[in-house]
């Protein structure tokens, strides 16, 4: 079995990798990070500038997979929608004609993410998916996101490590501590700027660059199907004051549970 560091690009990934360097993790045979195309750029930034080279000091490389070159593209060709081109692929909110607002479950983690990895690992560094045990960053505040991971197969077949559940226990406030122990900045949270999972501080952290992408591609998924919003507010989301306080209360649950998005 191969241990695969699957890096999130965000602060529990950073930890991981602390630790790491410091020898109280084992060093993993590959460490790999997906590259989804719409990555917020300070999780490159982080990447390239810390690290990277702390990594490469002890002799791991990072592979950054393309998801636009290893994911499998779908016969209808939009890569906003699943395989059956019934479905937007991220969380959306939605308005329906009842004028009440909906979620969408989402498929983007797998499709952007898992795929693509598996892929990759699969046909560059000849690592089938039986063999692969891949580290997933959850920490100890997010337990519910790990429960659900342990009662799945692949945690019982012995696929999937748990750094900072079993390994080191931490949660998120002392991983980044601990990053800052070690002299690294603060790792910034990795998110798409896309994602229907950030919070409005999330928004107002995103470079206007990357909002106004998000605009046009909010209209580009509106062409399927125009009832789907980024933001709670289904509102254009280049026309959203983030900068008013926010007290509309939280209908639904934001946090990714594939393990692959916000680690």
């Amino acid at each position: 079995m191969k241990e695969i560091f699957n890096s999130g690009g965000g602060t529990q990934s950073a930890a991981i990798a602390a630790l790491i360097v410091q020898g109280k993790l084992p060093r993993p045979d590959v460490v790999i990070i997906a590259d989804t195309g719409f990555e917020k750029s300070t999780t490159w930034e982080y990447l390239d500038a810390v690290i990277r080279p702390a990594l490469g000091k002890i002799g791991l490389d990072v592979h950054r997979v393309d998801h636009r070159k290893w994911a499998t593209m779908p016969k209808h060709g939009n890569r906003f929608l699943t395989h059956n081109g019934n479905t937007v692929l991220i969380p959306a909110f939605t308005t329906q004609t009842s004028g009440e607002t909906g979620k969408i479950p989402g498929f983007c983690s797998n499709t952007w993410k898992v795929e693509p990895v598996n892929r990759y690992l699969r046909e560059v560094m000849g690592i089938p998916t039986k063999l692969q045990k891949n580290w997933i960053g959850f920490s100890l505040d997010e337990a519910r996101r790990a429960t659900r991971m342990m009662v799945g197969e692949e945690y019982k077949k012995g696929r999937i490590r748990l750094p900072l559940i079993h390994d080191v226990p931490l949660r998120r406030a002392q991983a980044i501590n601990l990053v800052q122990l070690a002299g690294w900045p603060t790792p910034p949270r990795s998110a798409c700027y896309l994602c229907p999972n950030m919070s409005d501080d999330e928004w107002i952290g995103i470079t206007p660059e990357e909002r106004a992408e998000a605009g046009k591609l909010e209209k580009e998924l509106q062409i399927h199907d125009p009832h789907v919003w980024l933001h709670k507010s289904c509102q254009p989301i280049e026309t959203i004051d983030f900068s008013k306080p926010d007290d509309q209360p939280e209908l639904f649950e934001r946090a990714c549970s594939s393990g692959v998005c916000f680690v």
